[in-house]
């Protein structure tokens, strides 16, 4: 027994080291048949991925010469309908609704082709060309439908128009087809202008731009399609700018008019307002660009419109003024207060301050207008003071220099100090205290680190200068009637008094802006001595004249010196 264990052992090894041996080279056999196929096999199937091989050039090819056919087979369907409706075999009514069928029928398929959409290929492709072939054949029938064969008029074709883009644009948001977005957007936009020029009724087509840009403007938000919503959108604004010219010449219902521009600003604002306040999100330059685009053209439009509304642009007025309080409303109480993004803030501000302007320029006119305008303003610059917002100190000096315009203390300025001075009125003085006002309440309102943020008092200093020069002249004018010599000498007096007073005022760090206005109202004065006090004066006006004048070269100087900083109290340890 003992003599047979150790050859029992050695068999054993024996058999374990054969064993070992066929799984190694089992194993080897394995791996060259693993390396060996990944070679030229691999090598294919990544050709065919990236499409440089031949084959995948030649099948993808074909895939689109079959898309063409098919899509020029349909379009000749389409001229066989088109050509049996001519020839009379058909109605044109008829005609025209198994054209809009086939249309239809179009883009359900091209919503079936696109169930596979979203990985590409040719089941894209297929969704694609048929959305491009509905297109083709929908939209000229549409257009023919009112024009040729005068079946629709300028209301049932803009439905038509609706009733075709629509689905179309359904059906390129649920297969996530932005080609056939752009598709469908061009299409209803070409479409729409050339109802609006055919029929010259341009509210329908207006309206259906408006519902396009909306539908795209939505698109942009959910699908981060950008691009679609521009070209519609400058398409609605200009529309509607032309439909209330046509209105205001009584080419269109004035009343009609007014209503599209309301559905103009309530569709985008309303869009605008519901993604940065019911979604929280930050507001973006299309938004500032349509907004203020919608705001011009619906209001300057009611304005337009002011004369043949019958009070449907005063309506207008209150509903801008509404809306004007709501804006800021909800800068102050949503924007600010659920740490928005700042943009937010200053765009529901400029927003209400162009509702607010134009809604009260809608509601009142002339010296009631400025008036109401330079309040608001000085409202503007004692929030301003009050919350420590360089918004509202931009706004406070936007409504005053606008009240200035209107008051007529810009013109009336430089009237008094180029031409035949007179007294200003009553409302040119109420605008003028309000503007000076203005001034005071925002001087060292806010803080003002750059030239930026000391642009708006520097406006302000400015137009309150210039209506305080043309005020004293204007003035003095009846007492100096008959007299140009007299009258050149109280313009130069008034302007080397405003160069002085700008010149005390600006050492001030609160009135700093106003330091910067010296040195060019006093070249102003130079040459009103030259143009004006010179070639009109005599000996007895002119030498008061230039010795103001010499005063103010002299003191400008010296009074714009900064004032010294008081000395530091040493510490007494």
């Amino acid at each position: 027994m003992t003599d047979g264990a150790p050859g029992t052992i050695e068999a054993r090894l024996q058999a374990l080291t054969a064993a070992v041996e066929r799984l190694e080279r089992r194993v080897g056999a394995l791996e060259g048949q693993a390396i060996a196929p990944r070679s030229a096999p691999a090598r294919a199937a990544g050709d065919g991925a990236t499409g440089r091989g031949p084959a995948a050039d030649a099948a993808a090819l074909a895939g689109g010469l079959t898309l063409a056919g098919r899509s020029f087979l349909v379009l000749a369907g389409a001229f066989v309908l088109r050509a049996v409706t001519d020839a009379g075999r058909l109605p044109p009514w008829l005609g025209v609704g198994l054209g809009l069928a086939l249309a239809l029928a179009l883009l359900a398929l091209g919503d079936r082709a696109g169930r596979g959409a979203a990985a590409g290929g040719p089941a894209r492709a297929s969704a694609i060309a048929h959305g491009l072939t509905a297109a083709l054949v929908g939209f000229p029938l549409v257009f023919e439908a009112a024009t040729r064969f005068r079946l629709l008029g300028p209301g049932a074709a803009a439905l038509a128009l609706a009733a075709l883009a629509g689905p179309a644009l359904a059906v390129s948001a649920r297969r996530r087809l932005p080609a056939l977005a752009w598709i469908a957007a061009l299409g209803a936009l070409g479409t729409a202008l050339a109802l609006a020029a055919a029929s010259g009724r341009f509210a329908p087509a207006t309206v259906v731009l408006v519902a396009v840009g909306t539908a795209t403007l939505w698109m942009g938000y959910v699908l981060d399609w950008y691009g679609p919503r521009w070209p519609v959108a400058v398409a609605a604004d200009l529309a509607a700018l032309a439909l209330a010219v046509r209105a205001a010449r009584g080419a269109e219902d004035a009343g009609t008019a007014l209503l599209v521009l309301g559905i103009l600003l309530a569709a985008y604002l309303g869009s605008v307002a519901v993604r940065t306040l019911v979604l929280q999100r930050a507001v973006v330059p299309f938004e500032v660009f349509q907004a203020a685009a919608a705001l011009a053209v619906g209001l300057g439009g009611a304005a337009l419109l002011d004369a043949r509304a019958e009070g449907g642009a005063a309506g207008f007025g209150v509903a801008a003024l509404l809306l004007a309080s709501g804006a800021y409303g909800v800068a102050f109480a949503f924007a600010d207060r659920r740490d928005a993004a700042r943009a937010n803030f200053r765009f529901y501000a400029g927003v209400a301050l162009l509702l607010a302007l134009c809604g009260s320029g809608l509601l009142l006119a002339g010296a009631a207008r400025a008036i109401a305008w330079a309040a608001l303003g000085l409202g503007a610059a004692l929030l301003a003071r009050r919350l420590r917002r360089t918004t509202l100190a931009v706004h406070a000096a936007l409504a005053a220099a606008a009240a200035a315009l209107a008051g007529g203390l810009v013109t009336g300025a430089a009237v008094a100090l180029a031409g035949p001075a007179e007294p200003p009125g009553a409302a040119a003085l109420a605008v003028l205290a309000l503007v000076l006002a203005t001034a005071w309440r925002c001087a060292g309102a806010v803080g003002r680190a750059t030239r930026a943020e000391r642009a708006p008092q520097l406006v302000l200093v400015g137009v309150a200068a210039a209506g305080l020069c043309g005020a004293a002249v204007g003035l003095a004018a009846p007492a100096l009637a008959g007299s140009p010599a007299g009258l050149s000498a109280a313009r130069t007096a008034a302007l080397v008094a405003g160069v002085l007073a700008l010149a005390a005022l600006g050492r001030r760090p609160e009135w700093l802006e106003a330091s910067w206005l010296t040195y060019p109202v006093l070249a102003v004065a130079g040459l009103q001595l030259l143009v004006d006090a010179v070639p009109h004066g005599r000996p007895a006006t002119l030498v008061p004249a230039f010795a103001l004048f010499g005063l103010a070269l002299l003191a400008v100087p010296r009074l714009r010196r900064p004032r010294a900083a008081p000395a530091a109290t040493a510490r007494v340890r």
